[in-house]
């Protein structure tokens, strides 16, 4: 009996080194497979955190825009402008514009 139990031990420990031998394009396949699956995913989570900063920075550029849009608008209000020139000495003036007509 321990005769058998030490030919079934050899039989299943050469049958897994021959399986090994065997075996060692698929397994090197298989690993290679897993290392670009590894690649690709740190890709696709470095694209991720790119486009959410490339979000945060256009959230932000818009309401900038927002602002300088405000600002321009109020600075371009005929009573602003007019505070703004009288302290160059210029007046509204109270004379109605008249059109100068030119002929041929």
């Amino acid at each position: 009996m321990a005769g058998n139990r030490f030919n079934d031990f050899r039989a299943k420990r050469l049958a897994s080194k021959s399986l090994l031998v065997t075996s060692w394009r698929m397994i090197l396949f298989i690993s290679t497979l897993a290392i670009l699956v590894i690649y690709s995913s740190h890709k696709v989570d470095q694209k991720v955190i790119h486009i959410a900063k490339l979000n945060e920075e256009l959230k932000e550029l818009r309401s900038m825009h927002i602002d300088m849009r405000t600002r321009l608008m109020s600075l371009s209000k005929s009573t602003k402008v007019a505070e703004d020139v009288q302290s160059l000495g210029l007046q509204e003036s109270m004379q109605a514009p008249y059109k100068i007509l030119m002929k041929d």
